[in-house]
């Protein structure tokens, strides 16, 4: 029979077990915080887009698509996105001298009914760019529907926001459309595109 003898932990142990998880805890926290400094620099990534015939220049998130085909300057996608894509496209208005950013908005207004159901402006209001510019923002919703039946899809609320700057005869209007469900996550693109666009 054996005789086990169970003697206190005597100080200098402790210490050591102390130290113990107090580091483990410190190396944990500073792994987290270096993974999530990874998730942000991934998700967040930007490379530079120029334009010299519009005169425009900016950063736009690198895993979007960008498109030049249309009657826009870019538009830009995030193909990633279930569901609606979210969209930021980059336009030019002849922005005479006696018209108002109202005059402008209002000609946009007019053909988007034609292609957006349930098409709704909810605010026109005064906006200011990240580098302190005046600006113009219009608040719009829309329907977004699949066109193939087949599909049987849920129809997608989106929200949209044009934000018209006006530079000497031109007009730059900058829109925003997302899905409403994810409007307020995907805005911190739309923000950061804004800051870094050169007009």
């Amino acid at each position: 029979m054996a005789v086990i003898e169970i003697l206190g932990r005597d100080e200098r142990t402790e210490r050591q077990f102390r130290l113990g998880h107090l580091l483990t805890v410190a190396l944990i926290v500073v792994g987290l915080l270096y993974g999530l400094n990874l998730r942000d620099g991934a998700i967040f990534a930007t490379q530079p887009y120029n334009n010299v015939r519009a005169g425009i220049s900016m950063d736009y998130p690198v895993a979007w698509l960008l498109d030049t085909d249309g009657d826009y300057v870019v538009r830009l996608r995030d193909m990633r996105r279930i569901g609606y894509k979210t969209t930021i496209q980059i336009t030019l208005a002849p922005a005479g001298g006696s018209a108002s950013n109202r005059n402008i908005l209002d000609v946009v207004n007019i053909s988007r009914p034609l292609r957006l159901n349930s098409y709704d402006v909810q605010a026109i209001e005064p906006y200011t760019m990240p580098d302190g510019t005046a600006a113009t923002r219009m608040t719009y919703t829309f329907v977004d529907d699949e066109p193939n039946k087949f599909l049987q899809t849920v129809p997608v609320v989106v929200i949209g926001w044009d934000v018209l700057v006006r530079r000497g005869e031109q007009a730059l209007i900058v829109t925003f459309r997302s899905d409403a469900n994810t409007f307020d996550a995907d805005l911190v693109f739309f923000e950061r595109l804004l800051s870094s666009l050169e007009f």
